[in-house]
């Protein structure tokens, strides 16, 4: 139960912040991200047509845990994130924990993202396989560039990106139906 007293206490928006609907679409993309588009195709070959309602599942869960993100930012805005509450509920050694896994995470991950992505415009435009290189790197350079301009224009596209992703998705359950 939420008192007058919590609410005044909390922090209030920092200007120029992410809004509701961004903050969703960047945490649909960080859970969801690629894997929306090569995990299906790896379900199906084992599941059959099942993985389709599997995928939808998914999808739909995962958008009360985007929300409880979303309301947990507004309320406690921190640049930290995931760590900072963390920090909150379980203290500064869960909060280096947690802010180490997301570090190595997306050091691993942008990389094998990128080329993720730089594999499906080669295949889909026909370019050949020796640019997937060149288009990863452009695939990098994309959200280095837009986070030259602020999280609001970072947030702005990936709502935008997430919209076009989930568009596909949906696109492509109309197909499999």
């Amino acid at each position: 139960m939420t008192t007058r007293a919590a609410v005044a206490d909390a922090p209030a928006p920092a200007r120029g912040g992410l809004g509701l609907a961004q903050g969703i679409a960047l945490y649909l993309a960080s859970v969801l991200g690629t894997g929306l588009l090569v995990l299906p195709g790896l379900a199906a070959k084992v599941a059959g047509p099942a993985s389709v309602v599997a995928v939808a599942a998914v999808t739909l869960l995962a958008i009360p845990l985007a929300g409880t993100f979303a309301a947990l930012a507004a309320r406690y805005p921190d640049p930290g994130g995931v760590a900072s509450y963390a920090r909150r509920a379980l203290g500064p050694t869960a909060a280096r924990a947690t802010g180490y896994w997301f570090l190595f995470g997306v050091a691993a991950g942008g990389p094998v993202v990128a080329v993720l992505g730089a594999r499906y415009i080669a295949t889909i435009v026909g370019i050949d396989a020796g640019a997937v290189p060149l288009l990863a790197l452009v695939f990098l350079a994309v959200p280095f560039g837009a986070n030259l301009f602020g999280v609001r224009v970072t947030g702005w596209l990936q709502l935008a990106l997430t919209g076009l992703l989930v568009g596909v998705v949906v696109l492509v359950l109309a197909v499999a139906a």
